[in-house]
């Protein structure tokens, strides 16, 4: 297999690109309508975003070769375990996008510099577990996945103080923060949530049974939710403005959940998928367009 398709299959099967890219871009719109008041050269914004998506990149390949030997004993039919992508090339492609971060953060300046040393760190940490003993993981899952999530909190913080150039973040900006962590932990549930159990037992539908599993999903849905319309607050936005289109998104974030509660197909594995990136785009396009 040529390095080309390889690459392409990873992106699209393993990494998401395509659902991630449209994810990142109305992030990034976001970030832009909280800043507009703020005189920022445009290319700093076209940088963050290649900034998250080769940082995005780097972690799942450094979590594929973290997880290696686990995926090969449980999921042995997955492409990377089966050889049809090499795990030395995605190593070779993450070295070359560390450099790339590094060039980014240069030409941000010494405050970008500064977060993203030790945003850096902690995804090589992450590769190594923590340093963490191999049984915690299995007997503390929930609190090793928010652990390795905090990773995202803190590249939210680098990419505003890397377009800001400035350690005096305001209310608004924490605001956003806090939703887009609070977003990204509904998608890694997203991720975790299957009919099946799992051959590796670390789902949380198996820690917690379709139904518990679902439930921690409304609930970072409708904390999304509520902070959402706490950022239109902030910004101005009155809530008659936005209040149907909170609606319908609470809906559809409802609905999708109930309907792969009550029918566990793959159908409707796809269903819950959109309603999460109805939930995740459709309040990124309130908070930009309000």
């Amino acid at each position: 297999m040529n390095t080309t398709v390889m690459l392409s299959n990873y992106l699209l099967k393993r990494f998401q690109i395509l659902p991630l890219l449209a994810i990142i871009i109305t992030d990034m719109m976001v970030i832009k309508r909280i800043t507009s008041n703020m005189v920022i050269p445009q290319w700093k914004f076209y940088l963050a975003f290649v900034f998250i998506i080769i940082y995005l990149f780097h972690n799942r390949v450094a979590d594929d070769k973290r997880d290696f030997d686990f995926d090969m004993e449980f999921y042995p039919d997955r492409d990377l375990q089966k050889g049809k992508i090499s795990i030395v090339f995605l190593e070779r492609a993450s070295f070359i996008m560390i450099g790339i971060m590094t060039m980014i953060a240069l030409s941000m300046g010494k405050l970008s510099l500064l977060f993203f040393l030790p945003l850096l760190f902690y995804t090589i940490l992450a590769k190594k577990d923590f340093l963490l003993p191999d049984h915690f993981k299995i007997k503390n899952l929930f609190t090793y996945n928010l652990i390795n999530m905090f990773q995202l909190l803190f590249l939210q913080i680098f990419i505003y103080v890397s377009i800001l150039d400035s350690l005096a973040l305001d209310d608004i900006v924490w605001t956003h923060i806090l939703f887009v962590f609070i977003l990204s932990i509904q998608v890694e549930i997203t991720r975790k949530v299957k009919p099946d159990i799992s051959p590796g037992n670390e789902l949380y539908s198996d820690r917690l049974g379709m139904g518990g599993a679902i439930m921690l999903w409304y609930f970072f849905g409708l904390a999304s939710i509520i902070i959402s319309i706490t950022i239109c607050g902030l910004l101005g936005i009155g809530l008659k403005h936005i209040l149907f289109f909170e609606a319908l998104i609470l809906l559809a974030c409802f609905f999708s959940g109930l309907l792969y509660l009550k029918n566990e197909t793959s159908v409707y594995e796809n269903l819950f998928w959109l309603g999460l990136l109805v939930t995740y785009i459709g309040q990124n396009m309130i908070l930009t367009y309000a």
